[in-house]
């Protein structure tokens, strides 16, 4: 797992074997991040289950400033090792998504991007997405960022639409945006 392009492009970050940890591949983080490449630098980036770190710190790498939250104390413990190798203490909540999502909210905090990476087969998502239009934490011309299982299909809040939809083997990226 490695830092693909930016400040700290080819660092080495570390990872971890657990059954519900499963790092984005290299191919899809880059054809991400390629794809909000004019639009990420000084962006304001929710990493909503940050797992490794790896897509916060890709950020960072390119620019934004990044929040990150996660509930598996595994999972925080790397997360603070890897940002420890680019020498930035992460803002970082240690909660559920849930509680997380309401503690942006009462801080009045607006992401530009938001980077939703749930464990596979939950609902995760769908709702982190609901919540986030609920609270209003996404900026008028923000961007949600959903990865999931190709076979899983959703449906989505009507306050927002999907713009772009990306295969990547079995794994998809949906762009998302609230509806004007």
């Amino acid at each position: 797992m490695r830092v693909i392009a930016g400040k700290f492009k080819s660092l080495k970050l570390n990872s971890f074997e657990h059954d519900n940890i499963r790092p984005t591949t290299d191919m899809v983080k880059e054809n991400v991040f390629n794809k909000i490449q004019f639009i990420i630098k000084n962006s304001i980036f929710l990493d909503l289950f940050g797992g490794t770190g790896a897509i916060g710190i890709e950020a960072i790498s390119r620019g934004a400033k990044v929040f990150v939250a996660d509930n598996n104390p595994k999972s925080c413990e790397l997360i603070a090792s890897n940002y420890a190798k680019i020498n930035i203490k992460p803002n970082i909540l240690k909660m559920n998504y849930l509680d997380a999502l309401k503690c942006y909210k009462n801080q009045n905090m607006k992401f530009d991007i938001c980077y939703i990476d749930p464990p596979y087969k939950a609902n995760f998502g769908v709702l982190a997405i609901d919540k986030i239009i609920e609270y209003d934490l996404l900026n008028n011309d923000g961007l949600i960022i959903f990865e999931h299982l190709r076979e899983d299909k959703f449906l989505f809040n009507n306050a927002v639409e999907v713009i772009d939809s990306k295969n990547y083997g079995t794994i998809t990226v949906d762009y998302i945006k609230k509806r004007n």
